[in-house]
């Protein structure tokens, strides 16, 4: 299983919910439609919530920006969404499966399962066993490549 973890907060994701967005549509969808071995996180560590969302059981997931980020918005507010789920009460680590991989520096790729971490906010953080040297880049492309290279050594 693939988790992309995005940490952001409530105040990050009301400035800019569409980069939120980018992130899901990155996490989950390829060319020919969903990725049912991958879920995205959006972890508010403001808040200690999370919204979780299924490639496996998610459905009407989009690749347009606005319908991503509205789906995001109403699983905040409460709203029921086949595939995901709004998690309260809830710590960044108990979230994350090993290995954890993020932006750090480093050149590890992920291998078959993984959890990689990108952050909109630092106050939070997580003991990656290995960085990707991708932390420059916005989380969607983190998360882009991620997929690339994941995809790589599985069908290489």
């Amino acid at each position: 299983m693939r988790v992309f973890l995005l940490v952001s907060s409530r105040a990050a994701f009301a400035e800019n919910p569409y980069v939120h967005a980018k992130a899901l549509v990155a996490s989950l969808l390829y060319s020919n439609g969903i990725r049912a071995d991958a879920e995205f996180i959006l972890y508010l560590a403001d808040e200690g919530s999370a919204v979780r969302v299924s490639g496996a059981s998610v459905r009407s997931l989009f690749p347009d920006e606005e319908s991503a980020a509205g789906l995001l918005r109403r699983a905040l507010r409460g709203g029921r969404h086949p595939g995901v789920r709004l998690i309260k009460g809830v710590e960044l680590r108990e979230l994350a499966r090993r290995p954890i991989i993020d932006g750090g520096p480093g050149s590890c790729r992920p291998p078959s399962d993984f959890t990689y971490v990108a952050y909109m906010e630092r106050s939070v953080g997580l003991d990656a066993d290995c960085g990707a040297g991708w932390g420059q880049l916005p989380p969607h492309h983190q998360f882009v490549v991620a997929n690339i290279e994941a995809d790589r050594a599985h069908y290489l």
